[in-house]
């Protein structure tokens, strides 16, 4: 095993005319070039007095794999800075970057011109990284392998961003780990429109540059503004290998038309990562039935779980096989803390997408061991796992050395199944209620924006309630009474919740973390701050 930057030379050795595309930014360079500019760029970086971390804050484009690769070849880490989400929350946006910058450490960073507005704010020497690619070439000494490669802050979704600390060697074994699960091939592409700053996407991509096989990189706007668009790109670039999380395949499902697919072909896909949040049975099945008129496999749809401290990935199913799913009784669920199967057409029936198996070079358990069914807190071990966070804190880990996700599950034939995360279990006189759940149901009520509803528990007067807050574009109060009046008659009827509070807000109103996923207990911080104002 190596370190970051050698895998890649090694592949750009093997494969030095291969490409790596940027259709948002109009660039595109061979891996020769970018073997040969982040080496330059690691000689200049060096004389401005760079040396244990460097920042990357780019968009998707040139410059963000020129940043990762010279900070390896320094010996330094790579620390990924989110980009705003938008100018509406700029002045809060430089507030949490200040504090990872803080944190971390942070004194140089590589960015762009168009970075300014915000770099002039924050703590650090900025250095645009064409100034940067001038630089000289030179050896540096040989890194080792347990040092840190990248500082990688966690979305945050529920709780305050971690930096988590990933070694060379925990880099290098998610990515055979993923070679190995998916039999990544020559003749494979990846394609992805996943910010390089999150860990899907910027581990995919280093997963696609060691094995040397062309990669195009569109940005998350790319995606959003025009999906038919990116759609037709990602089937003329014929790229075999995306990741997304779910709520982008909704997007796709409910924004690309019929007449549109039936002009593609995406026969060629042959694995949709999909992962970084739950996945919705009754979405799975939408996109599967809609994308099978573009000939999109069900085979290819790769449904997976991972996290930031286990680098990306931990499970993924067999290849070529389906998504499964397993029906089990809600009460039992939640009451009983035991997945009891029932048919699908029973009336407490919750189905949960299966996540595959262990990926090889990991291993996966619920609580100590518990027995298959049994939901518990879902640990992991493995060369891809974590030593720890930036600047310790709490404790990670289980005693005989396994890391505490937080997440609740259950195993059933070495098969993980997502119920919820234990943070933000609801319970109710005693009773414990999946937020997952009460989201499901009013997600399916129309009015509700593009399905954005988070539920989480909020104390009234002393007594814990459950709340659901969904996004609506709907104004006209007679509407919005009805909706609040359907949603809160589903969650009674199908899950026996006739106290649910209802609340409606306008679009974009929920807080997302920086990889786009809703933030229930976001949410529930505005309310309440909201409520002492």
């Amino acid at each position: 095993m190596s370190t970051v930057h050698e895998r890649f030379d090694a592949a750009a050795s093997r494969y030095p005319d291969q490409t790596i595309a940027f259709p948002g930014e109009d660039e595109r360079l061979t891996y020769r070039e970018l073997a040969e500019t982040s080496r330059r760029m690691a000689g200049a970086l060096h004389d401005a007095g760079a040396r244990d971390v460097v920042g990357v804050l780019c968009p998707n484009n040139t410059a963000f794999l020129q940043g990762v690769l010279a900070a390896s070849r320094l010996g330094a880490a790579a620390c990924p800075l989110p980009l705003p989400m938008g100018l509406r929350d700029l002045e809060g946006y430089v507030r949490r970057t200040r504090k990872i910058i803080a944190t971390a450490g942070l004194t140089h960073l590589v960015t762009v011109p168009r970075m300014k507005p915000i770099t002039e704010h924050l703590d650090v020497t900025a250095h645009e990284a064409e100034t940067l690619v001038l630089g000289e070439d030179r050896e540096f000494p040989a890194v080792p392998i347990d040092a840190t490669a990248v500082l990688q802050f966690t979305s945050g979704s529920t709780s305050d961003p971690k930096g988590v600390v990933l070694t060379h060697r925990n880099v290098l074994s998610c990515a055979e780990s993923i070679t190995k699960a998916i039999a990544i091939k020559p003749e494979d592409g990846w394609g992805s429109w996943l910010p390089l700053f999150h860990d899907m996407g910027l581990f995919g991509t280093l997963t696609g540059l060691f094995n040397g096989i062309p990669l195009t990189l569109w940005s998350p706007a790319d995606f959003v503004k025009s999906p038919g668009a990116w759609l037709r790109q990602f089937a003329a670039v014929k790229a075999t290998i995306c990741a997304m999380p779910n709520f982008g395949y909704d997007y796709l499902t409910t924004t690309v038309s019929t007449e549109t697919l039936a002009e593609l072909d995406l026969a060629h896909w042959r694995v949709a990562f999909n992962g970084a949040e739950s996945i919705g049975v009754r979405s799975l099945e939408a996109f599967l039935e809609h994308y099978s008129l573009a000939g999109f496999r069900p085979e290819a749809m790769t449904p997976a779980y991972g996290m930031a401290e286990a680098t990306l990935v931990v499970t993924l199913p067999p290849l070529d096989r389906p998504p499964v799913v397993e029906w089990c009784d809600r009460v039992a669920l939640t009451e009983k803390g035991v997945a009891l199967p029932v048919p699908a057409d029973h009336p407490d029936a919750r189905g949960l997408v299966g996540l595959g198996l262990a990926v090889p070079g990991m291993a996966c358990r619920i609580g100590d061991g518990l027995p298959d069914g049994t939901v518990g807190e879902v640990q992991v071990r493995g060369g891809a796992v974590t030593g720890g966070y930036l600047g310790g804190g709490s404790d990670p880990f289980t005693a005989d050395g396994w890391l505490r996700t937080g997440d609740l599950g259950y195993l059933r034939e070495g098969e993980l199944y997502f119920t919820g995360r234990s943070k933000e279990m609801i319970t109710l006189r005693g009773v414990n209620v999946y937020p997952l759940d009460v989201e499901a149901v009013a997600r399916e009520v129309a009015g509700v924006h593009q399905q954005r509803c988070v539920a989480f528990a909020l104390l009234d007067d002393g007594v814990e309630k459950i709340v659901l807050c969904a996004e609506t574009r709907l104004s006209d109060e007679d509407e919005r009474a009805a909706l609040r009046k359907a949603i809160a008659v589903r969650c009674a009827v199908d899950l026996g919740l006739p106290e649910v509070d209802v609340r409606l807000v306008k679009p974009r109103t929920i807080p997302r973390t920086t990889s786009g996923k809703l933030q229930r207990l976001g949410m529930r911080d505005l309310m309440k701050a909201e409520a002492t104002r």
